[in-house]
């Protein structure tokens, strides 16, 4: 069974991509659901689940959801041998410390309390974010570094971070960069669990991309599209699902 986090905070988008793509890229016998902070919460939310999806949304929403219980109980899951993936603001919650937006109104910087990553994830890395808008959305061209045959690929992207210093962490090596240099996709160990993080939304599917204001990167998204999928597919493969 696989799980995506959906509540408060949450985008609705991201949610809905995951569950779509997940849909068609792994066997059948998968089922895939929805969880709630609560259903974490009262203990028995992730049990069975062979991987649990964080997806983009308000990071600063999932600390008021999920602080102390709820993140005691998606790192008990992850030590204990489950699989994690982080996407966008699920990537800037799962490390230790976030930077985003710094000096301008929207800026959030503090620790973070579920420290999947050893580490500090800092963004945006590619154009300003703006709440509730596709504004800063692109297409973010990705360069492939780990452990698959595709070597680059354009992907959704807006607002996400990047890990900094991700290739000197323990136990932690960068699957995919951004053109400049910085790490946009990571895969870290946490106990005896498997952790993918992604600043870009890898589970995006353009041919679901129907807002307006995309038009101008959909075209893009969707030459690159047999790319993207092979590596969304390889990243669940590394987090033992395929």
């Amino acid at each position: 069974m696989i799980k995506i986090y959906n509540d408060i905070g949450v985008s609705k988008e991201s949610a809905q991509h995951c569950l779509y793509s997940l849909k068609f890229y792994i066997p059948k016998s998968y089922s895939v659901e929805y969880v709630s902070a609560l259903e974490i919460i009262e203990g028995n939310g992730l049990e069975g689940t062979r991987l649990f999806i964080l997806p983009g949304g308000r990071d600063l929403c999932y600390i008021e959801s999920l602080a102390g219980k709820g993140n005691k109980r998606i790192q008990d899951y992850v030590s204990g041998g489950g699989n994690f993936l982080g996407i966008c603001a699920g990537g800037y919650y799962s490390g230790t410390y976030v930077v985003f937006a710094e000096a301008t109104p929207i800026e959030v910087v503090g620790p973070r309390a579920l420290g999947l990553f050893q580490g500090v994830v800092k963004g945006p890395v590619l154009a300003p974010y703006y709440y509730g808008s596709h504004k800063g959305a692109s297409a973010a061209r990705v360069l492939i570094t780990y452990s698959t045959d595709e070597k680059d690929c354009y992907v959704y992207y807006n607002g996400g971070g990047y890990f900094v210093d991700a290739e000197n962490i323990t136990d932690t090596v960068v699957i995919a960069g951004y053109t400049n240099g910085k790490a946009a996709i990571i895969k870290c160990s946490y106990g005896l669990g498997s952790v993918v993080l992604s600043g870009v939304h890898l589970e995006y599917d353009p041919c679901m991309m129907q807002h307006q204001a995309l038009k101008h990167i959909r075209n893009t998204l969707k030459q690159y599209n047999e790319q993207r999928v092979k590596l969304f597919k390889h990243i669940l493969a590394l987090l033992s699902v395929g």
